[in-house]
């Protein structure tokens, strides 16, 4: 299936442009400060072309997108994490897990923080963290 005309050339190589740019995982490299907005647009768009056809159709496209709003999803998560671990450790410790938004709004209801401790540290990395609001968001009335 081709790709709309509205999604086309110059179109889609500004959509993938700023789709790289927010792209980003919290743990991944940022790209080099020399690289081409073009040449990363070109890589995106193979990476998205599944059928290798020098278009996308819709699926392509909707696959792609979702693609990028998980990357930001798991970077706006980083983000939050980084800023609730008052003490710079890279984790997050009990103190820290009880002023936690979700848990505060869930309030007596929140589970204990050893439910996601899944190394049994007595603390969350980041992963744990994942689990954790996951976990919140999919108890939520």
């Amino acid at each position: 299936m081709k790709m709309p005309a509205f999604m086309c050339g110059s179109t889609v190589l500004l959509l993938l442009v700023a789709a790289a740019a927010h792209a980003q995982s919290p743990v991944a490299a940022p790209a080099p400060k020399n690289a081409q907005p073009a040449t990363e647009a070109s890589a995106i768009f193979k990476r998205w072309d599944k059928n290798g056809d020098s278009a996308l159709s819709a699926a392509e496209f909707g696959a792609g997108w979702q693609e990028i709003q998980a990357a930001n999803t798991l970077r706006n998560l980083h983000d939050n994490f980084v800023a609730k671990d008052v003490d710079g450790n890279g984790s997050l410790g009990a103190s820290e897990y009880l002023k936690l938004d979700l848990v505060e709004k869930a309030g007596s209801s929140a589970p204990p923080m050893a439910r996601f401790d899944a190394d049994k540290s007595q603390t969350l990395d980041f992963k744990e963290y994942v689990v954790l609001v996951g976990a919140l968001i999919k108890s939520r009335p």
